[in-house]
């Protein structure tokens, strides 16, 4: 049975989220602040958290920063009614792997929840080949293959298109591209990540890959589809 905890100190809309997720049978634990969710993290497990930003006290974004120097990697949704493009910009470059606005859809929100189960816990976690939609990249080899067609990608170019593969669904910045897969002393610019993902899809497309496999996320970023076929 999957554990979901709820971060909100409004027990309206703590009841609200438990309900929506009814469907999932899952277990549900509810805490009102940042504290206490630090606390009840420490001693249990959770496969997904779902957290406000705007609380009393600490809020959603000290939370994950606090995750984050924990070495806690538990899989972060943020509920906020902050819609702009930097408040997103700023949870996903903090580490959460979604970020739903206030007010929500029942069945979208559902459906966020059980693709970032579905892709933290798949069969494959522990496999160094992963594929996805005829595409198969292996970690070990550092190879991508179309249906058994190589690839031909630069390393950066691995680097960056594994990162977003292999956490498909997950919006990623240009900020938090360049931080994971740039090294000290090369040169830090946007316009870098850009051209890389180009060259991606180029090669991609050169090996017969018809649909775009690296969507962008105008204003914030890039992603791999969570519901790419394969």
């Amino acid at each position: 049975m999957n554990r979901i905890l709820i971060v909100d100190d409004e027990v309206q809309m703590q009841n609200l989220l438990a309900f929506c997720l009814k469907s999932m049978d899952a277990e549900i634990t509810k805490v009102s602040s940042g504290e206490q969710a630090l606390t009840v993290i420490e001693k249990e497990s959770f496969d997904v958290i779902l957290l406000d930003i705007l609380m009393t006290g600490m809020n959603g974004f000290e939370v994950l920063e606090q995750l984050e120097q924990g070495g806690k990697p538990v899989p972060v949704i943020i509920l906020s009614a902050l819609g702009e493009t930097e408040q997103v910009v700023k949870g996903l470059n903090a580490g959460a792997y979604d970020y739903v606005t206030k007010p929500f859809e029942p069945q979208e929100l559902l459906a966020r929840v059980q693709s970032v189960i579905r892709r933290t816990k798949g069969p494959e976690k522990n496999s160094s080949r992963k594929t996805r939609g005829g595409i198969i990249l292996d970690e070990d080899e550092l190879t991508v293959l179309y249906r058994e067609h190589p690839v031909p990608l630069t390393k950066k170019e691995f680097r960056l298109f594994a990162r977003l593969f292999l956490n498909p669904g997950r919006v990623y910045t240009r900020e938090q591209l360049l931080y994971l897969e740039w090294e000290d002393g090369e040169e830090r610019d946007y316009r870098n990540v850009d051209a890389h993902i180009k060259n991606v899809r180029e090669k991609l497309k050169s090996a017969g890959v018809e649909n775009k496999v690296v969507e962008t996320i105008w204003g914030i970023g890039y992603r791999i589809p969570a519901d790419l076929e394969g």
